[in-house]
């Protein structure tokens, strides 16, 4: 299938779909209301009720687009489901309960089920957006690229470094031990991670803070070796 053809067939099904659940939500707020009108609401309390139960309904169907789309696990679907199913039966009841036959005129089945049609309509909408995501969502899985991993520069070589005995100091002219190297660019990759700008500086605090002991001329090579340094350039 052309995949501008398929796209346009997507947005509308996504649009008619809204559409729909839009109205449907709107006759069902309409027959909630008169149920609440029937018990003894009134004003704000009457106006209000009926999105207290159609809420649930709408945000259920929503965490499940939510669930599909980030692939959760089939356990972790199961409140999406149980709070959009609640919130239908209730819906349903409500709508079908406001529903009072007239004088001299008996309450047939089909009045019931046209006050049911509402919640289902909306319900059906939803369930049709949620049936493409599902068929959608292997077919962008597959033409998404796949993500590329940041990789620090090559690491120059260095030497072991060597402590000064008693000190626990590098002896001069050792290069940085690759232990120490591992703990930075660790530190470096949680800081990207978090969107902030690590410092070399910074960097040589909380690597003292680990325990590491290291010459104040290795932590150009330090930075440059994790790729700090090019960071800081670009």
């Amino acid at each position: 299938m052309n995949p501008r053809t398929r796209k346009a067939a997507l947005y509308a099904i996504a649009v008619i779909a809204i559409l729909a659940s839009a109205n449907a939500l709107a006759h069902s707020y309409a027959g909630l209301y008169g149920w609440a009108i029937h018990h003894r609401l009134t004003g704000w309390q009457a106006k209000s009720w009926p999105a207290e139960i159609d809420v649930f309904l709408a945000v259920g169907e929503l965490a499940l687009y939510v669930a599909y789309l980030d692939a959760w696990p089939a356990r972790q679907r199961i409140w999406p489901w149980a709070t959009a199913l609640t919130g239908l039966a209730v819906s349903v009841a409500g709508n079908v309960g406001h529903i009072q036959a007239g004088p001299g005129q008996p309450m047939l089945l089909t009045d019931r089920l046209t006050a049911a049609t509402s919640p289902l309509a909306a319900f059906a909408g939803l369930s049709v957006g949620l049936l493409v995501v599902k068929m959608t969502r292997p077919h962008s899985a597959q033409r998404r690229p796949t993500a590329t991993l940041m990789l620090a520069p090559p690491a120059a070589t260095v030497l072991p470094m060597r402590p000064v005995p008693g000190t626990g100091a590098p002896a001069a002219g050792a290069g940085p031990d690759p232990r120490l190297l591992r703990d930075a660019s660790l530190i470096f990759q949680n800081a990207s991670a978090r969107g902030q700008r690590l410092s070399q500086r910074t960097l040589a605090r909380e690597l003292r803070g680990h325990g590491h002991h290291f010459p104040n001329d290795h932590l150009h090579q330090i930075a440059e070796t994790i790729g700090l340094a090019h960071q800081r350039a670009a």
